[in-house]
């Protein structure tokens, strides 16, 4: 089943809220205007302005005619997407890539049943991005990595998935610093995002949660954490 364009601006709206719980637009900042924020999340104008219509109604932000859209500074709005702090719990690698084989192969699977066309697109982009960046060695693969695992939590259409972005995006980091020292894991991650894509790219949930679960369980095995 594919979600149409309304369910993309439900996906923008989540990442808007992400950020602003994240801390990337603070209560009383002015968002970038529309013509940045779209090309910065790779959507249509029509696409944003709903997504902002969206977060508007969530109390999130205010819009201002003739000046801009505002994140509001209702502290109480804000506090119903407190979740995000968890990404401060203080916690090992191994409790990461552990909160990770709990969600995220679920989170592929629906991602393979919801994403719709311009999501897909979004996560191949990323994929095929990230790709370039491994084979050049840049070691700020970090980001888009990030991108590309984010791009699929966020084609769930579940909020909850979305307010835990932060936190796989920390055990992303963690895996980043370490695969830096570890050259097989960048090849081994190119063969498993390969695999997931094609699945995703079939629309097949089963071989997407499968494809998943492997990539993060041989991550944790080049990384020597003991599987339990």
């Amino acid at each position: 089943m594919a979600y149409g364009t309304n369910a993309l601006s439900v996906r923008v709206a989540d990442e808007l809220t992400e950020w602003i719980a994240a801390g990337q637009f603070r209560p009383g900042d002015k968002l970038p205007n529309e013509l940045d924020l779209s090309e910065r999340l790779h959507v249509s104008r029509t696409t944003l302005r709903e997504a902002l219509r969206i977060l508007s109604t969530r109390g999130l932000v205010e819009v201002r005619r003739g000046i801009g859209t505002f994140v509001t500074q209702s502290r109480s709005v804000h506090a119903d997407y407190d979740l995000l702090r968890i990404r401060d719990t203080n916690v090992n690698t191994k409790d990461l890539y552990e909160m990770r084989l709990m969600f995220e192969p679920q989170a592929a699977y629906y991602a393979a049943l919801r994403a719709g066309d311009e999501e897909l697109d979004a996560i191949f982009r990323y994929g095929a991005l990230n790709e370039r960046m491994i084979r050049k060695k840049d070691p700020q693969w970090d980001d888009t990595e990030q991108k590309f695992h984010n791009s699929i939590a966020s084609a769930t259409h579940n909020p909850f998935i979305t307010a835990l972005l932060p936190i796989f995006n920390r055990a992303i980091h963690h895996g980043i610093l370490l695969a830096n020292e570890a050259p097989q894991v960048a090849e081994m991650t190119l063969h498993d995002h390969r695999v997931l894509m094609q699945y995703l790219k079939d629309r097949n949930p089963e071989g997407a949660k499968a494809a998943m679960y492997l990539h993060i369980i041989n991550t944790m095995r080049e990384f020597s954490i003991e599987l339990d």
